[in-house]
């Protein structure tokens, strides 16, 4: 198991505040480790929390000009989803189309290497800062 199974195992089985609270503090520590092996500067993203809403669960956000990538808890389905998608500009929330994330890839290295390689292509992040 690496670094982000946690997101995906964190407990589903309590109630409201205490899921949303774990699921959150979960996704907020993932995304700052893409964000770290991204070698984003602190300047150039992001992490934006939104509450649950009636519907849907809490969504937590690793935001840059070019890239949206989210961590959203699905508490109908049981599960947590990622994805990301593009952006034009900080004003930009709606991206183009998702690209969904298996569990499967990111549970491996080379998975996650894989992952690490689309988000830098999608936002057009040099090869030299890798």
């Amino acid at each position: 198991m690496n670094h982000s199974s946690k997101v995906f195992h964190a407990s589903r089985a309590s109630a409201g505040a205490a899921r949303e609270s774990g699921v959150k503090h979960h996704a907020q520590r993932f995304l700052r480790r893409v964000a770290g092996d991204l070698r984003l500067r602190t300047s150039e993203h992001e992490i934006v929390a939104e509450p649950a809403e009636r519907g849907r669960g809490c969504r937590v956000t690793l935001r840059t000009d070019r890239l949206m990538l989210e961590v959203a808890d699905a508490p109908e389905r049981g599960t947590v989803a990622v994805s990301f998608r593009t952006r034009r500009g900080r004003k930009d929330l709606s991206g183009g189309g998702d690209n969904v994330v298996s569990q499967e890839q990111l549970g491996s290295h080379a998975g996650y290497e894989a992952f690490l390689g689309a988000l830098r292509l999608t936002n057009g992040l040099d090869s030299d800062r890798r």
